[in-house]
């Protein structure tokens, strides 16, 4: 028999991983919507034109962005490598909060921001249990402990 703190529990649970599904495929697809979108609208443009805040080029920062904002977020929206897909989103969201520091009129702070913010999350959190990271969860775990296993031990 289950205790009412029990059916709470897996009741918290459950609305934590549909809340965590509903900010993984909401925040894709707002940045498919808002970002992507014209930046593939205007692609020949943009990657003339594109912001260099690293150095590269403004060809190469703008593939950067694209791989970034657009297969990392399919993969967050998934649940696929949840946690390192988020990282490029959050880092090309920095590169436009650095360039906001610098003055470039086009960096749109508010947004760079909204767009972090979920990523950053979903770093920090995870995908919940409606993701294929949960499904690979126990691949995972093995690759992790074999991986410890064989890391050169650090007191030598």
């Amino acid at each position: 028999m289950t205790t009412p703190e029990h059916r709470i529990s897996h009741l918290l649970d459950r609305s934590r991983d549909a809340g965590l599904l509903v900010l993984r495929v909401g925040a894709a697809l707002l940045i498919w919507a808002f970002h992507m979108r014209p930046k593939l609208a205007h692609f020949d443009e943009e990657l003339r034109s594109f912001p260099d805040p690293i150095g590269i080029g403004h060809a190469p920062s703008f593939l950067l962005a694209l791989v970034s904002e657009g297969l990392c977020s399919v993969l967050c929206a998934l649940g696929l490598l949840t946690r390192l897909s988020a990282l490029p989103i959050v880092f090309t969201m920095a590169m436009v909060l650095l360039l906001a520091v610098r003055g470039f009129e086009g960096a749109d702070v508010q947004a760079a921001l909204l767009y972090a913010l979920p990523y950053l999350t979903l770093a920090l959190v995870g995908p919940g249990r409606h993701s294929i990271d949960h499904l690979l969860r126990h691949r995972y775990e093995a690759l992790l402990r074999r991986y410890l296993h064989r890391a050169p031990s650090q007191g030598a």
